[in-house]
């Protein structure tokens, strides 16, 4: 990217959005129980126990009823929302997402009348309570997406300008709510009105631009750490929920039904003696990064490198059938094979491979300083030993896999071995290739 458009997207920043932190149903529910909170006791109160308040307080009485009962009705409509927000909120659906955000826009439609109403009732152009709107635009900004943020700041404006606009033309009495004529140098000066008019937009502008661009920065900074960083040590999946903010690492481990692979380059650690230390890590990144690559391709997750040894399981975090996963597996152990031979030739460099299914627990294992997404069990360890004893461009599979796999693979038996840390023999089966 040049240094032009990267300037460039640093101002977009302050306007546009490169990209959204996405936001969680708990954020939604949390915004409904804030609402139903500050909101639920101003329902409770009469409105007629509010209206004899505002005679005490020496607000003119025939201008407060008016405005108090909208006021009430739009605090009703506000408390219902928020409160269908935090039902709706509570199943996590492509339809009830779209809920969320129409309950959501129905709120602030609600906050805003409410505002509103106290201004025309006070003089909207001379009342601090002004500083709700921009109050209002960095709190959705912050809160909620760019659009939701957009949407306040123009309904924002707009129901600021038109009830401005609205009080100089005396369309609508000016400070109803006050008992006697308002002294505020304003309302003798009509040419400052325009100023009023043009500063609390532009102030409601300013923190929209300012809130964004924090709100950009810091997108941008979840962005990398999810994609750049998370997806070198965790699988696709769990990089996904990470985004989305629904990734826990605390869960407790689960047992699965998983198939393992362990991958082997055979001709590397003689080769190691005649290359240096840079062209050696040269070609083993770009040999495991081929590795890498085509494991994703068929759906598997690396759970890890070991020297010159690759780790695939088929299964998790995604889960998958076992007849799918040995199938794939198997796949994608003859496509590494080919790989390795054509990327490693010139060094003369092959691969072997153990496959093995069965029941693992699989999870976060380590503590809060230092944890990795692995998978243990004796499968594992008879998938490793498979590997061990398999023999350059072969395959070498356990009894459960060869079960899954047979209807479409040829299969050569390699008898029972003897497997260290393993009690007993153990059926083996090298695979020949794929069924015509």
């Amino acid at each position: 990217m040049s240094q032009e458009a990267s300037g460039l997207n640093k101002w977009l920043d302050f306007v546009w959005r490169p990209g959204e932190v996405p936001i969680t149903r708990a954020r939604y529910q949390n915004a409904g129980i804030l609402r139903l909170f500050v909101a639920l006791p101003l329902t409770m109160v009469p409105t007629n126990y509010l209206i004899r308040s505002a005679g005490r307080a020496g607000w003119n009485l025939d201008g407060a009823q008016n405005i108090l009962q909208a006021h009430f009705i739009a605090t009703m409509i506000y408390c219902f929302s928020a409160l269908a927000l935090i039902i709706v909120a509570s199943r996590d659906t492509p339809l009830r997402r779209k809920m969320w955000h129409g309950l959501n826009v129905v709120a602030i439609c609600c906050e805003i009348v409410t505002v509103e109403a106290f201004l025309l009732g006070h003089g909207s152009l001379i009342c601090y309570s002004v500083a709700f709107y921009p109050v209002i635009v960095a709190l959705y900004r912050s809160l909620f997406d760019y659009f939701t943020a957009v949407l306040a700041l123009v309904l924002c404006i707009g129901a600021f300008v038109l009830g401005g606009v609205a009080e100089v033309h005396e369309w609508v009495p000016l400070t109803p709510l006050m008992a006697g004529p308002s002294t505020h140098p304003l309302w003798n000066d009509q040419s400052q009105w325009a100023n009023v008019l043009f500063s609390v937009p532009l102030t409601c502008v300013l923190t929209f631009w300012v809130v964004n661009y924090a709100v950009n920065q810091n997108a941008r900074l979840h962005s990398y750490i999810t994609r750049s960083v998370l997806q070198r040590y965790l699988p696709p999946a769990l990089v996904d929920k990470a985004a989305s903010g629904a990734l826990s690492l605390d869960n407790p481990a689960q047992r699965s039904t998983l198939t393992v692979m362990f991958t082997d380059i055979v001709g590397f650690t003689a080769l190691s003696e005649k290359l240096g230390p840079e062209a050696l890590g040269d070609l083993l990144g770009q040999l495991l990064g081929e590795v890498a690559d085509l494991s994703m391709k068929h759906g598997a997750t690396v759970d890890k490198f070991i020297g010159d040894c690759v780790m695939v399981v088929f299964g998790a975090p995604e889960p998958m059938p076992p007849q799918e996963q040995a199938t794939r597996c198997v796949n994608l152990a003859l496509a590494i094979h080919e790989r390795i031979k054509s990327v490693g030739g010139s060094h003369d460099l092959h691969a072997r491979t153990g496959i093995n299914t069965g029941e693992v627990v699989v999870g976060n294992f380590g503590s809060m300083a230092r944890s990795d997404y692995t998978v243990l069990g004796p499968t594992v360890n008879v998938a490793a030993r498979l590997e061990s004893h398999s023999e350059p461009d072969c395959i070498l599979i356990g009894p459960k896999t060869a079960e899954a796999v047979r209807d479409h693979f040829e299969l050569e038996a390699a008898g029972p071995l003897n497997l260290k840390g393993v009690s007993h023999p153990v059926e083996s089966f090298f695979v020949i290739g794929k069924k015509r």
